[in-house]
């Protein structure tokens, strides 16, 4: 270390470390992804870590109102079941992902259909 101080190329190993341990830090959900025991073992860390912090949950993705399942589907509030149908028919058959369309929409269709008829 001595040596690579007076010769000034101490900064050049000084930068590599510090690369190669942000590298390492970015690499650790991907390797825990891979590796279940681990997962859980940093889930818990996690969990730990975040002991006395107020964290309020957001919605789950599939919480969908009724006013927004009727603009999804482009209906009005008195619609009856078989418009409801009708609608998420047309809407999916333009939308599904085997013809082209999203799968983000198309489960957006989909969760506005459930909403509107309660299943």
């Amino acid at each position: 270390m001595a040596v690579l101080l007076l010769t000034g190329r101490l900064n050049g190993l000084v930068a590599l470390i510090g690369v190669l341990l942000a590298f390492m830090v970015r690499a650790i959900p991907f390797i825990l992804n891979y590796a279940p025991q681990l997962h859980r073992v940093w889930r818990l860390f996690q969990d730990r870590s975040d002991v006395g912090q107020d964290h309020s949950r957001p919605k789950s993705a599939t919480d969908m109102t009724r006013e927004q399942a009727l603009q999804i589907l482009g209906l009005q509030p008195d619609a009856t079941e078989a418009e409801i149908v009708n609608a998420h028919r047309i809407l999916i058959s333009r939308m599904h992902p085997d013809r082209g369309g999203s799968d983000y929409l198309a489960a957006q269709i989909n969760q506005a259909k459930k909403t509107l008829l309660g299943r």
